[in-house]
């Protein structure tokens, strides 16, 4: 497995400022309903994930987008959140008074002595069960077994450089020119948030793109685990199966393993859908007042829209029709505010999009239905037990058992299981969607989808399980992290085990657009921007755009050594490249040159027989007197700098 230290680093990057965000937000904010790591990733997400897809499409159509302005923006909101509306006209009261607190702590802390340690770890939640540590260490691993468990699968990627691989870049580079619709109205909000995150862990775009998919699924499976937690009485082990059924389980997950790193919108829309769900059964969850619970929820459902119409048009109708048939009185008018914000929301990106289809001249109803459409989704599933349409059968009969205990369970015992009955029922019912075949309805997302809410109905029937032999496990409860912590290793080791023979059967990609990749990342990080050109396919121009001078072989091979030998005749006449531009080469030219012993078909390997002439051309320039070395170097890629100006090109050189 080829190690991208880019994508590790972004990842680890983001993991630590979530961690800095979540020790500032128990040490100074103080919020008990986020004092567990887990709950504040998803109640944050939900939060400022939505919002902050809504402030990069703002300030991209007032053409004002950049890193600086989105974090001036996102920093107003977060000081409203803290801060609150009734001290924000005033922020200098309540800075005062937040002062005064912190003196006042650090006096006490003083007079006791207590020791810097003390002073500066997080304290016991005051009314809450302090289980903070154990989940603290659950999600940090929760969150390294995703990126592994995704990551992996870079060795058998077949998306990465492909046509729609080039295509999305494409339009991630673009929004740095302001283009959203750019020649035609296309929803755009995943890629959008790849852009942002490539700004904010200081990563290429197209290291942003390779690790949006992973990205996705760390989300989701977190948000899988959380959502178990609450709409079931098991803590740990009932949710630990569905973060298992989710990320490992590939024999029984309609996903594609060649295509795990190939980013799908569905995915990250559910990443904002469900929590919303969770929050419409459970408003108690994330403790809003009524009218942030409903401008919260008006912004997700806004920021779903941007990122894929099909969950919020076709997937989460159906469960307000669920949810509210399976109402708590208590939380009733917090389902109607819940719907009424699906409602506005939906209604004002609609209109958004209605508005460009306008300006752009486009049909509103073709787009539309076009947006329902996934073309970017593969049925091919070699990788299954049994064919897709027989696996989710036996998936339907599962749930149905939980279906026919939950009621017992909620009316006789007066239990709170109806969240889960919901989402039993609201599975099921999007089994019967995906059957029924109509033409609105894309099975290629909808499979998508269910491959979400089955780990889900895995954690439910087993939190079921556990519930209906409670009276062996009860004996365990003084012991239930450290019985769930042994389970779940126990069932890690053996879905991994009885998969074995997937994974021998499974053929690795090529490994040169992942070689190409890493050379693009080193030559990011060691080159001044526009101080050298690089000579490769045209496939590759996309990766150029906003870093580099591209130029392509055929500029190369018969017209570069006369622009060579003019510039390098002429270059202490200034003069004279004044008047003949077309002479002025860059400070340093990287070479791409492919070699044949590509392992499978793709845009580079038919390039192999360009090898003997590019390596000629390289052979006369040396012999004209220029430098040449070899900057990179892999079995099947290599690139060569041709030095025109020495220490005219690279960063260390233009700084020491």
């Amino acid at each position: 497995m080829i190690l991208s230290s880019s994508i590790l680093v972004g990842f680890i990057r983001i993991v630590l400022l979530i961690l800095f965000l979540y020790y500032c937000n128990n040490k100074l904010v103080k919020r008990d309903g986020s004092h567990t790591l887990i709950q504040f990733i998803v109640n944050e997400w939900f939060k400022y994930g939505s919002l902050t897809l809504i402030i990069v499409f703002v300030l991209i159509q007032l053409n004002i987008y950049s890193l600086i302005n989105f974090l001036f923006v996102i920093l107003i909101f977060v000081l409203l959140d803290v801060v609150g509306l009734k001290y924000f006209k005033n922020p200098l009261k309540f800075f005062k008074k937040s002062s005064k607190n912190r003196f006042f702590e650090f006096l006490k802390d003083t007079e006791n002595k207590k020791s810097i340690i003390e002073r500066v770890k997080l304290e016991r939640p005051k009314n809450l069960k302090d289980d903070r540590v154990y989940v603290f260490y659950c999600t940090l691993i929760l969150i390294t077994l995703a990126f592994l468990g995704r990551y992996y699968f870079y060795t058998y990627d077949t998306f990465l450089l492909s046509d729609l691989w080039i295509t999305d870049l494409y339009k991630i580079i673009q929004f740095d020119n302001f283009h959203w619709f750019e020649t035609t109205v296309e929803v755009e909000g995943e890629l959008a948030f790849a852009n942002i995150y490539s700004k904010l862990v200081d990563v290429s775009p197209e290291t942003g793109l390779q690790t949006l998919a992973i990205i996705e699924d760390v989300l989701l499976s977190i948000i899988v685990f959380w959502s178990i937690r609450k709409i079931t009485v098991s803590a740990v082990l009932a949710p630990m199966i569905g973060f298992f059924a989710y990320i490992f389980l590939y024999f029984l997950s309609p996903e594609e393993i060649h295509y795990l790193l190939q980013n799908h919108p569905v995915l990250l829309a559910l990443t904002l859908a469900l929590p919303a769900m969770i929050y419409t059964l459970r408003p108690d969850v994330i403790n809003f007042k009524k009218t942030n619970f409903f401008f919260s929820l008006t912004t997700c459902f806004f920021a779903i829209g941007l990122i894929d119409l099909f969950t919020l048009l076709i997937l989460i109708p159906p469960f307000y029709v669920i949810s509210i048939l399976f109402v708590n009185k208590k939380y009733l008018y917090f389902k109607w505010l819940s719907l009424a914000a699906y409602l506005v929301g939906t209604a004002l990106i609609l209109g958004a999009y209605f508005l460009a289809c306008m300006h752009k001249q486009n049909d509103f109803m073709i787009f539309l239905q076009s947006s329902l459409i996934s073309v970017n989704s593969f049925t091919y599933m070699p990788n299954l037990m049994v064919p897709f349409e027989e696996l989710i059968t036996y998936y339907q009969y599962g749930s149905i058992f939980g279906i026919i205990i939950l009621p017992i369970l909620i009316w006789i015992k007066k239990e709170e299981w109806k969240p889960s009955l919901v989402f039993l029922l609201y599975f099921n019912l999007l089994v019967a969607l995906y059957f029924l075949g109509y033409e609105w309805i894309d099975k290629d997302s909808l499979r998508l989808a269910l491959s979400v809410f089955i780990p889900i109905c895995f954690g439910i029937t087993a939190a079921i399980l556990l519930r209906l032999f409670s009276f062996l496990t009860k004996y365990l409860y003084k012991f239930k992290y450290t019985f769930a912590t042994f389970a779940s290793i126990v069932l890690l080791t053996g879905i991994l085990y009885f998969q074995k023979d997937i994974f021998n059967n499974v053929n690795t990609s090529d490994k040169t657009p992942r070689m190409v990749l890493d050379a693009y990342d080193e030559i990011l990080h060691e080159y001044f921007p526009f101080s050298y050109a690089v000579v490769n396919d045209n496939i590759a121009q996309t990766m150029s755009i906003n870093k580099h001078f591209f130029i392509n072989y055929e500029d190369f091979l018969y017209g570069y050594l006369e622009s060579d030998e003019m510039y390098h005749k002429n270059k202490k006449k200034p003069n004279y490249l004044v008047e003949n531009p077309q002479y002025v080469i860059p400070k340093s030219i990287l070479v791409f040159v492919y070699h044949d012993n590509s392992e499978r078909n793709n845009h580079f390997a038919d390039q192999s027989e360009i090898e003997p002439l590019l390596m000629d051309q390289i052979e006369t320039l040396k012999k004209r007197g220029r430098e040449v070395s070899l900057f990179y170097e892999s079995p099947y890629v290599n690139v060569y700098e041709i030095v025109n100006e020495p220490k005219s090109s690279k960063i260390d050189d233009l700084i020491y």
